[in-house]
């Protein structure tokens, strides 16, 4: 039984169209959870009142001089490889016996050690908009932008080591959001923005039904009682035999939802800028379709006259369940000079909040009552991902005699989400190393242009201790990112009010 290859092509054709509708930009997103290398420019910062401020402190556009739109436009490519190491004991993939002991016999001594390599390649075009507009001069500035904060497409060989965790994913989260932000003083500004998020999400894999609780439970109560180890611990043992090996595709799955955060900045003395960001993140409910190949006579007609009997193809709605991580983000930077800043990023992201991708499947194929099998029923996916610490050093420097040209470079470290315990190539993240280098050239009073790049990558990470043998192995992964940005400046920063008119401007971020 082959699925219809074409709605996940045109799930993803559909998801190109609409990152340019909203100029969105799904970069892969695998290392600390699902973020993606860069929103904004490389300069942009919790202490920056650029127009990517939006996202990365809303405060700091109470410090905007003028209007300014940031258009970007750019590429990510790279690679993830994995090696599986397959530690654990393993019977022959047709052989039946579902509970230990199982007789050494059916055991496959040839299924152990290092398989062959695998990888994904990764390449995406890059977009990204924000707009601010100070509407009260030097109090009260609006921002508008759409951006992806989240995004992890894959591919791997349908027939890889690795299908049992992953053969194709694509999820992009996008957010259009609004926000302002507020100088309640000279030095001290508050800002919010409000996003509505909007996901979409496909992915292919084999299902091993030896991890599925419900049909370990169903097969060993009456009327057929066959004993199991079947469930979320089941050994290797009895995992990844041929007949309980079912390909399961998710299609056509969308997620709408909403998100805020807040956002402190300071100034206290002219060389020190401070920046303070509360993410909430969001909960994303992808609701679609699903197709699951059960064309095997184990599952057609073997046990028909005991209650157990689907269709060669079971569709149905299905709901892919995952919670985005809160996050908070704080900026501390400081003048050496008119032409030298020294600007440091920080950032804990609550990838914690992440226990499981839950998939929840309901289709009348799916009952069956004779053995208690229900219509709906939901598979969860641990992740059990752990907090994550960013940290990030640039340096910034204005060069040439009009101080038209600027320079930023950027080194950083990012801890890893995923636990050895439950790593596999959906998430193949660990110890992050990145840099990046930007140059800017303002051409005139309006207009600047802005050129960076970005590379990063994990540590090869090798994991020894995977739940129940499922992704031991070598995981590596290498991203790289060039972007353009076009800024324009409008306004003269707003509408003034009394006394304001005759006072000297407050000196402003880079």
């Amino acid at each position: 039984m082959r699925f219809r290859a074409g709605r996940l092509g045109a799930l993803r054709a559909l998801a190109g169209v609409g990152s340019l509708a909203l100029l969105l930009g799904p970069a892969s997103a695998q290392a600390s959870g699902l973020d993606v290398p860069q929103i904004g420019t490389t300069f942009s910062s919790p202490t920056t009142n650029d127009a990517a401020a939006l996202y990365w402190n809303p405060a700091m556009l109470g410090f905007s001089e003028r209007g300014e739109v940031m258009l970007t436009l750019g590429v990510v490519a790279g690679a993830v490889g994995y090696q599986r190491d397959r530690l654990g004991v393993y019977q022959l993939e047709d052989s039946l016996e579902f509970a230990e002991p199982i007789d050494p016999a059916y055991l496959d001594a040839s299924k152990t050690g290092a398989y062959p390599k695998v990888s994904s390649p990764i390449f995406s075009p890059n977009f990204g908009t924000f707009v601010s507009a100070p509407v009260i001069k030097d109090r009260l500035t609006l921002g508008f932008g759409a951006y992806v904060p989240y995004a992890a497409p894959l591919s791997f060989a349908e027939d890889g080591p690795q299908r049992f965790a992953l053969q194709d994913v694509f999820i992009a989260v996008a957010r259009v959001s609004a926000g302002l932000g507020v100088k309640v003083h000279d030095r001290v500004s508050l800002g919010a923005s409000g996003s509505y998020v909007f996901g979409v999400a496909a992915l292919k894999r084999i299902q091993d039904f030896a991890a599925v609780p419900v049909f370990g439970d169903a097969l060993e109560n009456p009327p057929i009682n066959q004993p199991n180890d079947f469930g979320d611990d089941a050994p290797s043992t009895v995992r990844e035999l041929s007949v309980l090996a079912r390909p399961f595709a998710l299609t056509d799955a969308y997620s709408h939802n909403a998100t805020f955060n807040v956002a402190l900045a300071a100034n206290p003395i002219d060389p020190l800028w401070l920046g303070l960001t509360y993410d909430h993140g969001s909960r994303l409910n992808f609701n679609g379709q699903f197709q699951l190949d059960m064309d095997d006579e184990f599952f057609t007609q073997d046990l028909a006259g005991q209650g157990l009997s689907f269709p060669p193809l079971v569709t149905g709605d299905a709901k892919l369940s995952f919670r985005l991580a809160k996050r908070i983000m704080l900026g501390v930077a400081y003048d050496i000079s008119e032409r030298l800043r020294v600007d440091g990023n920080f950032a804990y992201v609550f990838w914690s909040d992440l226990d499981a991708f839950e998939i929840t499947l309901d289709s009348p194929d799916l009952a069956q009552p004779a053995i208690g099998l229900p219509a709906k029923t939901t598979v969860a996916l641990r992740r059990d991902w752990k907090g994550t610490v960013h940290a990030e050093l640039s340096v910034r420097a204005s060069v040439g005699a009009r101080e038209r040209v600027r320079l930023s470079g950027t080194v950083g470290y990012h801890s890893g989400a995923s636990p050895d315990a439950t790593v596999d190539v959906a998430s193949p993240d660990g110890h992050r190393l990145l840099g990046a280098l930007g140059v800017a050239v303002q051409i005139n009073e309006r207009i600047g242009v802005l050129a960076d790049g970005e590379v990063q990558g994990i540590l090869p990470r090798t994991v020894t201790s995977s739940a129940f043998d499922l992704g031991n192995g070598t995981y590596e992964m290498v991203l790289g990112g060039v972007h353009l940005h076009l800024v324009v400046k409008f306004g003269k920063g707003g509408k003034v009010l009394g006394a304001k008119a005759e006072a000297a401007p407050e000196p402003a971020a880079e």
